[in-house]
């Protein structure tokens, strides 16, 4: 075998680099121009600032949607969702027990109860089947979340919380652009919370949007980012803060700078997402020559952003009889020393951890309210399987819409050059002495 055929990890050459990756977000000469633009006008902070309201609109029409609420983070707007909602101390919301620990703590930041329902293995997503099993005559709403940007089974969700009075809050930080069933994700549920975070697929540094139909939903919403005020309905010159607050509200609006990258990053979010839906075509088409080692499926009744791309280790497949997480980091290290971005994100299940079980001194106020459960892993035996036995491609700084085909080449390459040394990559790991 030539050096350059051999693993990295063994002492070969890599098959790529850490220098061949495109970089996320990108900026260009668009985002710098409105970026100067908003530097250059009259007020830098505000909910009536041109970069905002522009971003509202625009994200608005993108969508076809009536109302949108800019904030300053993915978990504001869900926060703003809870609350629009009503959801109270008394009240138990259902969400995934894998995905980011905004989703929850959107719940008990209102006093509400969590709920964890396990995964479907396949998809990530909420299992649909799983949620009745947890509904209770507390339960208030479901949070489905467009896990990795792979729309959840919506019409499952909404039938099911149209039979037991629920509301349906969507968790599309991930998803921006996604399709379910014709319909763009966000625009399903009763109201919906994006993020603008600098990792995700529209990215603003930081910054989060709520969206609705309902105007009801949107008042509270926009009281709720700024302490439960009613702004002035125009921008004026003249105009007067009325300084009345409606009810308890936070500083949750949003800088002028973030929404004017996000508009400018909005022109060219369909052409992104369509390089990442050709990366990742790329990836699978690679991988179903590889034993051992299995693409993320896609169900064919919806578009996917592929913000994440998580591969499943199958540890039979490689003659593995160990822990699966244990193989599962052998081949990180493995394709890591090869130049791909293979990163884990996430270790946990959400009710695993100490904020959402039962508090010993709480770290929140609102967490005495919730009614906080023990943990037990045998719930949610899916969401362990997935969080020992998967890895991402792509990281939240090298994401797959910020590649270079020839790169996923490169990367079906170096897995490949990997799963064929496995026995020789085990050998070096294993334990000596």
């Amino acid at each position: 075998m030539s050096e350059i055929e051999r693993a990295a990890l063994l002492g070969g050459q890599p098959t790529t680099t850490i220098e061949a990756h495109g970089r996320w977000p990108i900026i260009g000469e668009r985002e710098r121009t409105l970026i100067l633009a908003a530097l250059a006008g009259d007020e830098l902070w505000g909910v009536h600032t041109p970069p905002i309201r522009e971003l509202e609109r625009d994200w608005a029409t993108y969508l076809g949607v009536r109302h949108c609420v800019a904030v300053n983070s993915g978990t504001a707007a869900l926060h703003c969702a809870t609350a629009a909602l009503g959801i109270e101390p008394a009240d138990e919301v259902i969400v995934p027990a894998f995905t980011f620990a905004a989703t929850a703590m959107a719940v008990v930041q209102q006093g509400a109860t969590p709920v964890f329902c396990d995964i479907d293995p396949v998809t990530y997503n909420i299992d649909a089947r799983l949620i009745v099993e947890r509904v209770s005559d507390r339960t208030k709403a479901v949070i489905p979340v467009h896990l990795h940007g792979l729309p959840a089974d919506m019409d499952e969700i909404h039938a099911l919380a149209t039979a037991h009075g629920l509301e349906v809050i969507e968790d599309a930080a991930q998803a921006h652009g996604a399709v379910y069933r014709g319909r763009k994700v966000g625009t399903i549920g009763s109201c919906s919370a994006f993020s603008l975070n600098a990792t995700k697929p529209l990215p603003g540094g930081e910054g989060g949007l709520f969206v609705t139909d309902d105007p009801l939903l949107e008042r509270t919403a926009r009281r709720l980012s700024i302490f439960g005020e009613d702004p002035p309905a125009v921008a004026a010159s003249d105009r007067q803060r009325a300084y009345l607050c409606h009810g308890v509200g936070y500083n949750y609006r949003q800088h002028v700078l973030s929404a004017a990258l996000a508009r400018a990053q909005l022109q060219v979010l369909d052409e992104h997402n369509a390089r990442a839906r050709a990366n990742a075509a790329i990836l699978t088409q690679g991988l179903d020559g590889i034993d051992g080692l299995t693409a993320p499926w896609v169900p064919a009744d919806r578009t996917p952003v592929f913000h994440k791309y998580r591969i499943r280790v199958e540890p039979a497949a490689l003659e593995w009889s160990g822990k699966v997480a244990e193989l599962r980091d052998l081949l990180v290290r493995a394709l890591r020393a090869e130049g791909v971005e293979a990163v884990l994100w996430q270790s946990h299940p959400l009710p695993s951890h100490p904020a959402f079980r039962k508090p010993g001194r709480p770290w929140h106020p609102n967490q005495r309210k919730a009614r906080l459960r023990a943990y037990d892993p045998d719930e949610f035996p899916h969401a362990h399987a997935a969080l020992a036995s998967t890895i991402v491609l792509g990281s939240e700084r090298a994401p797959l819409a910020a590649q270079p085909p020839e790169l996923m080449h490169a990367y079906v390459d170096a897995i490949a050059k990997v799963a064929g040394q496995i026995d020789e990559l085990k050998a070096q790991a294993a334990p000596r002495g």
